[in-house]
C-alpha cells in the first residue's frame, strides 16, 4: 500500500488545500512492474539531473504527470521522503533549475511503484493555465524591453518599482497572471511576477514561500539579498524590504533547507545610493 501525500500551500496565512492526491494500489498497467520491463509511458533517463531537466520541460508545458526511471531512484526518494514527507530536498534541485516554476506547481503527488524495478511517478496541478502563461510571457518581454539596460542592480529595482506602480494588493489573487494582467494580488502574485521578470533578465532569483508570506532572494555579486515587493507596496514605502540582509529584514523566517542555508547572503544591506 502506497502512502498519502498531503500537500499544502499557504496563502498570507489562509491555509488552502491545493491538492489531495491519495494513490493506494495502481491498476492496470500500473499495478506491477515486471523486473525486466517497465510500463510504456515511464521515461528511461540516465540519473538524476537529466530527469530533472526533463521535467521541468514538461512542467514549462503544464504537463500535470510524469514517470521516470533511472538505476539508483528508488534508494534516492526512499532518502527525499525520510528527510521529508514533502520531498524538500528534492524540489530544491528543481527550483534550482527553475524557480518560477516550481512556484506555480499548486499541489503534487509523488509515487514509487513496481515491485522489482521500481520507477517513480510525478503528478502536478498549477496555479495558472497554458493560455495564462502564453499571455504572461508576452507581457513579460514587453516589461523587460521598457527595464532596458544596465546593471543587474539597476535593473532589479526597475523590476520592483515597475510592480509597485502596476500592482496594488488584493486577497483574492493569488496567481503570477493576476499580477500582470489584473494589476492585483496578494504576496504569491508579487513574488512570482518578481521571479518571472528576473528570470528572463537572467538574474538570480528565489521564490520563498515562508509560512504566512511569500517574497524573494536576489543575488547581486557574490551575495544573497532579501526582497519583499509586497510589503514595499503595501505597508512601508519603496525601499524599506529592498535588497535587505536578514538582520534588516523583520518578519520573514525562511523554511528550513540545507540549499538556502547554504547560500552566502550579504551581511549588510546594499547600499541604494551607489545605483546608478
Amino acid at each position: 500500500m502506497l502512502q498519502q501525500i498531503i500537500v499544502m500551500q499557504r496563502r498570507c496565512g489562509k491555509c488552502v488545500l491545493l491538492l489531495l492526491c491519495t494513490l493506494l494500489l495502481f491498476q492496470g498497467k500500473y499495478t506491477y512492474a515486471k523486473s525486466v520491463d517497465l510500463p510504456s509511458d515511464v521515461k528511461v533517463v540516465k540519473n538524476e539531473k537529466v530527469m530533472i531537466r526533463s521535467m521541468v520541460v514538461g512542467m514549462k508545458k503544464h504537463k500535470t504527470q510524469f514517470s521516470y526511471y533511472y538505476e539508483g531512484i528508488y534508494k534516492d526518494f526512499k532518502k527525499y521522503r525520510s528527510i521529508s514527507k514533502s520531498y524538500t530536498t528534492f524540489f530544491d534541485k528543481v527550483a534550482r533549475e527553475d524557480g518560477y516554476i516550481t512556484g506555480i506547481v499548486s499541489g503534487y503527488c509523488i509515487t514509487i511503484c513496481g515491485t522489482d524495478t521500481k520507477y517513480v511517478t510525478f503528478q502536478f496541478g498549477y496555479l495558472t493555465t497554458k493560455k495564462q502563461e502564453r499571455q504572461i510571457d508576452k507581457r513579460v518581454k514587453k516589461i523587460v524591453k521598457r527595464i532596458g539596460k544596465g546593471s543587474n542592480v539597476m535593473r532589479v529595482r526597475r523590476a520592483h518599482d515597475y510592480l509597485i506602480n502596476h500592482m496594488s494588493y488584493d486577497e483574492n489573487y493569488y496567481n503570477p497572471y493576476h499580477a500582470f494582467v489584473k494589476g492585483k494580488g496578494m504576496c504569491m502574485s508579487y513574488a512570482l511576477a518578481f521571479q518571472r521578470i528576473l528570470q528572463e533578465m537572467d538574474i538570480p532569483c528565489i521564490y520563498i514561500k515562508g509560512k504566512n508570506h511569500a517574497w524573494n532572494m536576489v543575488k547581486i555579486g557574490k551575495c544573497w539579498y532579501n526582497v519583499d515587493v509586497t510589503w514595499d507596496d503595501r505597508l512601508s514605502g519603496r525601499y524599506r524590504y529592498f535588497l535587505k540582509s536578514d538582520a534588516e529584514f523583520p518578519g520573514h523566517k525562511r523554511p528550513n533547507s540545507k540549499w538556502l542555508s547554504s547560500l552566502k547572503k550579504a551581511k549588510y544591506s546594499y547600499n541604494l545610493s551607489k545605483i546608478h
